[in-house]
């Protein structure tokens, strides 16, 4: 078990310094004195953005949780996910979402992948990732390689749907799913949404891997990875 979404969910970010919460429903606790309201500072979406299937975030918001270090710059909705995600899982949906390039951001310490277009999320799963043997490495990286049908001649493993993004042969690729770190350093996603990101993804476009600081977050279920 994983917990609540991706970055929206899972993440309960407490903006002290604004008075506001970032959750699954971006609830809102009163504010300082002389502060504006976070939602009448909501960015405006398009109408087609504007669906129970996603919350749109206020500038006040997208601050603070760029400060935190939890979002990339610029994002300006997350898709809602209602319930528990375990390993499988996954949500996408990219209704109403302009073409363009995508920007894909891996927490290591949530266990989260969030694929962004146009500063709007369009896809969250769960991930595994490397183990302590070998750790899956941080930092921006750009997409190099494209290959549907990889299989690994170092490990003898199929790497469905793999983007490379390192010379060394990291890639994010379809992966088993389980509660345990589980690859050689790779981004191992589900099947399924391996499949969705590999047709969206071109070359080029970028994948930020992080493990993000436990400060405001909730913490795990006893016995899970962090």
């Amino acid at each position: 078990m994983i917990g609540r979404g991706l970055l929206a969910a899972l993440l309960l970010v407490v903006a002290i310094g604004s008075g506001f919460l970032i959750a699954n429903s971006l609830v809102t606790v009163p504010l300082m004195a002389g502060a504006a309201d976070p939602a009448a500072q909501a960015t405006a979406a398009p109408p087609e953005l504007q669906n129970p299937q996603r919350d749109n975030l206020s500038p006040a918001q997208q601050a603070a949780a760029r400060r935190s270090g939890l979002l990339p710059a610029g994002v300006r909705s997350l898709l809602r996910t209602e319930g528990v995600m375990r390993h499988g899982d996954f949500r996408w949906n990219d209704e109403g979402v302009a073409a363009g390039p995508l920007t894909i951001w891996v927490d290591l310490r949530t266990q989260l992948i969030s694929v962004f277009r146009g500063g709007h999320e369009i896809g969250t799963a769960v991930i595994v990732y490397g183990d302590e043997t070998m750790e899956s490495p941080l930092g921006r990286f750009p997409i190099l390689s494209k290959h549907r049908d990889y299989h690994s001649r170092t490990y003898d493993a199929p790497m469905p749907h793999s983007l490379f993004i390192t010379n060394t042969g990291v890639a994010l690729h379809g992966s088993p799913m389980s509660s345990r770190r589980a690859t050689h350093g790779c981004i191992g996603l589900p099947d399924k949404f391996a499949q969705r990101l590999f047709d969206a993804a071109s070359i080029g476009d970028s994948v930020e891997i992080i493990r993000s600081a436990d400060i405001g977050a909730p913490r795990r279920p006893a016995g899970t990875n962090s």
